[in-house]
């Protein structure tokens, strides 16, 4: 009778040792199977939301998620299989994840599409100046030039019609490229002010043209 008691307290330490070796290997598959749900998941979402844009092709959207659903729906079936309570977690870890990453890669967007359109109103305005530069350095040279003066003195005359309307031109393009500068919505205005200045300037130089040539 002692040594069958003997017997089996020599067999429990074994029995809790190998419980506990269980445990840690189903905790250690568990963690492992989070960290593919996540890193699938993420990945998912950059992919479906950034990718089809770069290749020019919308019909990969679909594909994307296909592949990782292709990854994520067996993982997490599959563990739902071996403890429910284990397959329920990895879903809610993966809707979690599609949820961050989901905002994180919309702002990352938001904020490069934000850039770009500054980028680009910088540049239009930049050459918008380049344009009204271009016509004030042509109307300077009737009024520094000597000879442009003595020629064509309409231009520098601002009782002839074309020449009133070109200094007011003038005065409006170089009043909104200063308020361009500071609202974002200023650059259309400036843009019809630069283009006005252009047709106001080849009239009034028309009109000196001719008015030289009689």
């Amino acid at each position: 009778m002692t040594g069958s008691h003997a017997g089996v307290r020599a067999v429990l330490p074994g029995r809790r040792f190998g419980g506990a070796v269980m445990v840690v290997a189903a905790l250690a598959g568990l963690v492992l199977m989070a960290v593919l749900v996540v890193l699938a998941t993420a990945g998912t979402v950059w992919l479906v939301k950034v990718r089809p844009a770069l290749e020019h092709d919308p019909d990969t959207r679909f594909w994307y998620a296909f592949a990782g659903l292709c990854v994520l729906l067996p993982a997490i079936l599959i563990t739902a299989v071996l403890d429910r309570w284990a397959g329920a977690t990895l879903a809610l870890l993966s809707a979690a994840t599609w949820w961050w990453v989901n905002k994180a890669v919309a702002r990352r967007m938001s904020l490069r599409a934000d850039a770009a359109a500054r980028n680009l109103a910088e540049t239009e305005r930049a050459a918008l100046c380049s344009r009204h530069n271009t016509v004030l350095t042509r109307w300077s040279r009737y009024e520094l030039d000597p000879a442009a003066a003595i020629d064509f003195p309409a231009m520098a005359d601002v009782r002839v019609p074309e020449t009133s309307a070109l200094v007011k031109a003038v005065a409006l393009a170089e009043l909104l490229r200063r308020s361009s500068g500071a609202a974002p919505d200023g650059a259309p205005g400036y843009r019809a002010a630069v283009a006005g200045l252009e047709d106001a300037f080849r009239a009034a130089e028309d009109a000196a043209l001719g008015a030289s040539s009689r």
